[in-house]
């Protein structure tokens, strides 16, 4: 295996070569909400949004909003991840929806919510 310094690629090209609009391609990744048990405890992670949101103005949003614990870890592929305290998976949706953090269109093609 040997380095070719002239088969770089372009930095200015879409990521999705089928898509017209660079910022929409972007958002196209999954957003996975997981449930998993710690003891007697529930716990709700939401993980894959978007780079460019402040995950931790969104936690503080979310605890004042759906009355639980709720903070920003990382994870082992130092992806951000939102943790919630409880099973949430019922609400996360419609608060991400109704705050304007995703559409509703987005919301039901991006979310997969993982059961227990």
């Amino acid at each position: 295996m040997s380095f070719d310094p002239f088969a770089s690629s372009d930095p200015f090209a879409s990521k999705h070569f089928g898509s017209s609009n660079v910022f929409e391609a972007e958002r196209t990744g999954k957003i996975h909400v997981r449930v998993q048990q710690m003891g007697r405890k529930w716990i709700t992670t939401v993980a894959g949004l978007d780079d460019d949101l402040d995950l931790k103005r969104i936690a503080r949003a979310m605890k004042k909003t759906l009355h639980c614990s709720v903070i920003v870890v990382s994870n082992e592929d130092e992806e951000e991840v939102i943790q919630l305290q409880g099973d949430q998976r019922e609400f996360i949706k419609e608060w991400l929806v109704v705050n304007e953090v995703l559409t509703e269109k987005e919301a039901k093609e991006r979310m997969v919510i993982h059961g227990a």
